[in-house]
């Protein structure tokens, strides 16, 4: 009777952690086609169900049923290979975004604030124990992309300055490229990279060094930052330097925070986003806050003229300081 109870035991906990895995999500609203919104609830579902049965199971994330892009899928597979996570909820309920181009033709949908548990492969990672991410659609419902998010507060806020300033579609674009672009370096994604950045892009980067300096009463560390120009060329090819040594030692963490987000006031489709950048690898972190130039003339495929880093808001660089083609 004993071995048993204890084969049915057994049993029981394997159905219930496989039952674990399991998300239900659901629009809460947003979404105006009953058809099309039970298609992209289906997909989310099938997509989050697999990342938690993946990292309950220590395995590859299975895409086998999803509707989903290759390139989305490549997104999340690199992302998976820096850090594992798994959904706080599982029957998680979201607002559904309907993303508009400049013209107001729809180009396709969002879901965002799914909050995600971290769990990392080492102690030294330091972003925390929670993400928060975003599920993109196209018309038909299928899953194109997958990105880790900023703050949901700071992006009411820019939303609400888009509604002031009367473009409120193509601060969508911008927040969606840039969290791209913050995921871009977490992958290690030289491609997103090389597509991203125009052939004349300008690009300023900034090293923080350290040395050791004797104090009163205990040696002290003092910083001294080097800042170096480059272009599209030089910068990359450092990236992918940086890309090959951490995909051997370890994790990439980049997060973006405190966005400023201008448009110029003569190139409508030029827009300059100010943000604060936290680069942490298990080697080497540093904070400072970057420039970036977008040029929206192609929506689908925009560029970045200007990068900068600089240590401190105080010194950053703004659209006026930069001719535009």
């Amino acid at each position: 009777m004993t071995h048993r109870l204890l084969i049915l035991i057994l049993i029981l906990a394997s159905a219930s952690a496989t039952m674990s895995s399991e998300v239900m999500f659901r629009f809460s609203d947003g979404i105006n086609s009953p058809a099309l919104k039970t298609k992209m609830e289906k997909e989310a579902s099938r997509l989050l169900s697999a990342i938690n049965a993946a990292q309950q199971n220590g395995a590859p994330i299975d895409f086998a049923g999803i509707d989903i892009d290759e390139l989305a899928v490549e997104t999340i597979k690199m992302n998976w290979d820096n850090v594992h996570f798994r959904t706080e909820d599982d029957e998680p309920v979201e607002h559904g975004l309907t993303l508009k181009s400049g013209n107001g033709a729809v180009r396709g949908y969002e879901v965002r604030n799914i909050g995600m548990e971290m769990i990392p492969f080492d102690s030294s990672y330091s972003s925390g124990d929670r993400r928060e991410i975003s599920i993109n659609f196209d018309t038909s419902g299928r899953i194109v992309d997958f990105n880790f998010t900023l703050d949901p507060n700071q992006y009411a806020d820019l939303i609400k300055q888009g509604i002031e300033m009367k473009d409120t579609d193509r601060r969508y674009q911008i927040l969606h490229w840039v969290e791209q672009f913050q995921s871009a370096y977490n992958r290690k994604d030289i491609k997103f990279m090389e597509d991203v950045f125009s052939d004349d892009a300008l690009i300023i980067t900034g090293v923080v060094r350290f040395s050791r300096e004797k104090g009163d009463l205990s040696p002290m560390k003092s910083a001294r930052v080097e800042y170096v120009r480059q272009n599209k060329k030089q910068y990359l090819a450092k990236l992918r330097g940086i890309f090959n040594r951490e995909q051997n030692k370890g994790y990439l963490n980049v997060e973006f925070s405190d966005y400023r987000v201008l448009r110029h006031p003569a190139k409508p489709n030029y827009y300059g986003v100010t943000l604060r950048q936290r680069w942490s690898t298990p080697g080497y972190s540093d904070e400072g806050v970057v420039f970036l130039i977008w040029d929206f003339a192609d929506e689908d495929h925009p560029k970045i003229h200007v990068r900068t880093w600089e240590a401190d808001i105080e010194s950053s660089f703004s659209l006026s300081d930069f001719k535009l083609p």
